[in-house]
């Protein structure tokens, strides 16, 4: 959790020492945005979590979590695309000056859909007890948003930042995936 925590503020500071609080201010409106837009995959796939436990005790993690992530998934690409053309009207809401976020906002929506993915995933991982795994997925998300920050935010500013964090989840979600679909092939389980 440390990782993970660290990589969704380290925008901030990279943001601030390239941009200003100018930028920085319309973008963490953009990042609450997205914060909220996650919270059903978080909360679902945690509620899951003593499910997806006795699957993959009984060898069957991978196809429980591919049941859990459409009906989260479904649900959350339908507002993310509902909101795709509104994202401008959407940071309106809060003053005209946060409009300028509406790009980085539409980089968080598509990041909340790399959540929506990776949140089931990273759970199962979880569920399979390698803490050993889950660290070293948050550390390589901890790693790839760190460079691609950098990378990015000093000529794109809060667009670059909100790229990174996509690309983040989108690492974050192939990595577990890659995880949970190992667990269930028949050479990663012991003979019997």
């Amino acid at each position: 959790m440390g990782c993970q925590q660290l990589y969704f503020w380290q925008d901030n500071l990279i943001l601030r020492a390239h941009r200003g609080d100018s930028e920085l201010g319309p973008y963490n409106l953009a990042v609450r945005c997205m914060s909220y837009g996650i919270l059903l995959a978080v909360y679902a796939s945690s509620a899951a979590l003593p499910w997806l436990t006795r699957e993959a005790t009984a060898g069957r993690l991978a196809p429980a979590v591919r049941r859990l992530i459409p009906p989260l998934f479904a649900p959350a690409a339908l507002a993310v695309g509902l909101a795709w053309p509104w994202a401008a009207d959407i940071l309106g809401i809060f003053g005209t000056e946060f409009r300028v976020a509406a790009p980085s906002l539409r980089w968080l929506l598509l990041a909340v859909l790399c959540v929506y993915v990776g949140a089931p995933c990273l759970t199962g991982v979880v569920a399979l007890g390698k803490s050993g795994s889950v660290l070293a997925i948050a550390a390589t998300a901890l790693a790839t948003n760190l460079a691609l920050n950098l990378a990015w935010v000093p000529a794109q500013g809060a667009v670059g930042a909100a790229r990174a964090t996509c690309l983040t989840e989108a690492t974050v979600a192939a990595l577990a995936a890659i995880v949970v679909m190992r667990s269930s092939s028949p050479w990663s389980r012991p003979a019997r």
